[in-house]
């Protein structure tokens, strides 16, 4: 019997009606399930006696972390710490993701290439990357090339530009905003302002005019032209009043700050001055180091003393001697790099050159070499340095080479003649151990650039990009190029072949064809499947600790062992890695959104 017509169908009937009363039931089992599972886990955590909240995230962490892209110490609380892995985790992404695509599309292209020997070497390097799992590449990148290869820190490497490359990775020159920045942003905005209304005006005159151009590069130089004038304009900007600085011999830092209460020390609650150009003087400095036998790039040096470098123009004069003439007797010192680095050796052959073998003090299987005391005296040192975050400079730890004076706990360390002498004879005072340096502190400009030293087995100034970092970095970018070489490769075999023949005909070069006609078109092919490339290299990302590199994972891991909270720091982990993916996927949805094609 069929209802009659303008008859309401009964609820228990109606198809709409029951599919939403099977969604709301659905949801409702759901979230009792999740209820009673967290009751469960609750209470099974609350008898073990192990956190089931997040109160744990305000105590402090005592967790040493290497590189910090924010100030960050051990006294700090434990959701600083896991600010921090959150910031290493992004650093590994956002550039990994940036080389990543460059490689791939090159290794992508090269696929394709009529050159034959071009063509082999990239079916290569994809068949091979892609089959070697990734964790094996990270562990040879850090322990077989980046650990061993490059020389010890005192021996960097300097390449042009300033840039230092050791076994502690590579040091960079690097912009940084001083305190005089904020007096540039005025001009900033005004050069964005004026780009913007750069692009504007010839957008709208490229549509009257109905011709191919694109507005941005006039935008952009608009911008740039308004910028740079701005910073001439802003030249220097005076110190703060009161602004100090304080230095520390026994460490070889500087602090540059403001002295509030005219102490000349640095008090807590004193403001520092980060990135402000400093120029160190100091009239003469003694450094020591004693010769070692050490194995460097895969090979054993023998007898090579190693004070920090010191550059040509950086001092008037610099000596280097044997601490003990007597013991160094018939000795002699040989330069690899003078005055700071060489070889202790005795001239056996009499020619007044140092000759392999030289360096040895005993043969045979029990290879040594000479092991003296040196000394190297430094006359006239001076070095433009810029302060870190911290407000500190630093340079090599120079003393007086003046013996220190006697503490002041009686005579128990004085011979009796020192005891009764008469006040001319008396011990040199406290002074003399003291160094005689000024540290000179500079107006600044808005954007300075501080280039990398090393003033003791360390890197200071510049942008530092440890062997852990670049062990990471590189095996996430070449394993996932590998993935992105194969998007590249059938995006562009999946343009229709009339494409370039049409390209052709219009008289075009292979390089414009594939500039203007091709790539355009693979892209929009290409960029749906690279995105999930991209999150993958962030997510593996959690591969950082085969390169002892410290970030979201493994801080996580350190928090979950030492407060015992490993429920909520698991959610933390997971809740991160999903609002990393999520953010990553919006943009690049709305980019590929942007490229697609408008359908009629």
């Amino acid at each position: 019997m069929s209802a009659r017509p303008g008859s309401r169908v009964p609820f228990y009937r109606n198809v709409k009606t029951l599919g939403v009363l099977a969604q709301v039931v659905f949801a409702v089992v759901v979230v009792l399930a999740a209820a009673l599972i967290y009751h469960n886990v609750s209470s099974a955590l609350s008898r073990s006696h192990v956190p089931a909240n997040f109160s744990f995230l305000g105590v402090r962490a005592g967790i040493p972390i290497a590189e910090t892209p924010i100030p960050y110490t051990p006294s700090d609380s434990y959701a600083r710490a896991f600010l921090i892995g959150v910031l290493n985790t992004l650093k590994v992404a956002l550039v990994g993701v940036v080389l990543a695509s460059v490689l791939g599309v090159v290794i992508g292209v090269m696929r394709l290439s009529a050159n034959w020997l071009l063509r082999q070497l990239a079916n290569l390097y994809v068949e091979t990357i892609r089959n070697t799992p990734l964790a094996v590449q990270i562990v040879f990148w850090y322990t077989a090339i980046l650990t061993p290869l490059p020389p010890r820190i005192l021996s960097a490497v300097r390449w042009p530009g300033g840039v230092l490359v050791s076994n502690q990775g590579v040091a960079l020159p690097w912009p940084y905003p001083t305190p005089a920045f904020p007096t540039w942003l005025p001009y900033l905005g005004a050069a964005v302002v004026l780009g913007a209304l750069a692009y504007v005006v010839r957008r709208a005159q490229l549509r009257r005019a109905d011709r191919p151009g694109s507005p941005l590069v006039p935008a952009l130089l608009v911008a740039l032209v308004v910028a740079v004038a701005g910073y001439l304009f802003v030249g220097t900007t005076p110190l703060p009043a009161h602004a100090a600085t304080s230095f520390r011999q026994e460490s070889g830092i500087a602090t540059v700050f403001v002295d509030a209460n005219g102490d000349g020390k640095v008090d807590q609650g004193e403001r520092r001055l980060a990135f402000t150009p400093v120029v160190a003087h100091v009239a003469k400095g003694v450094l020591t180091t004693q010769t070692q036998d050490l194995s460097e790039s895969r090979q054993i040096d023998y007898a090579r003393f190693r004070f920090p470098p010191i550059q040509r123009g950086e001092y008037d004069s610099a000596t280097v001697v044997f601490a003990d003439p007597a013991k160094a007797e018939g000795l002699a010192i040989a330069y690899v790099h003078e005055p700071y680095q060489g070889i202790v050796y005795r001239d056996a052959n009499g020619n007044g050159r140092f000759d392999a073998g030289e360096e040895l003090s005993s043969s045979g299987d029990a290879k040594s070499g000479y092991s003296v005391e040196l000394r190297m005296t430094v006359e006239g040192f001076r070095r433009r340095l810029v302060t870190d975050r911290d407000g500190q400079a630093r340079i090599p730890r120079f003393t007086t080479g003046a013996a220190k004076a006697p503490s002041s706990g009686g005579g128990a360390n004085m011979s009796p003649a020192q005891l009764f002498a008469p006040p001319s004879q008396a011990p040199a005072p406290s002074e003399q151990t003291t160094l005689q340096a000024r540290f000179d502190a500079q107006a600044p400009r808005p954007i300075i650039i501080s280039r990398p030293t090393i003033p003791i087995s360390t890197y200071f100034g510049g942008l530092t990009l440890s062997s852990n970092y670049l062990a990471l970095l590189l095996g996430l970018v070449i394993y996932t190029a590998s993935f992105i070489a194969e998007i590249v490769r059938g995006g562009i075999q999946a343009v229709p072949g009339g494409q370039r023949e049409a390209a052709k005909a219009l008289g075009l070069s292979d390089l414009q064809t594939f500039r203007l006609v091709v790539f355009p078109q693979a892209l929009r092919i290409i960029l749906p499947p690279m995105i999930s490339q991209y999150l993958n290299l962030t997510k593996n990302s959690s591969l950082a600790p085969l390169a002892a590199y410290v970030e979201l994972f493994a801080i996580t891991t350190i928090i979950a062992s030492q407060t015992g909270a490993s429920v909520p720091v698991t959610i933390m982990l997971i809740a991160s890695y999903i609002a990393i993916s999520l953010v990553f996927a919006f943009i690049l949805n709305a980019v590929n959104a942007r490229l697609a094609l408008v359908e009629r």
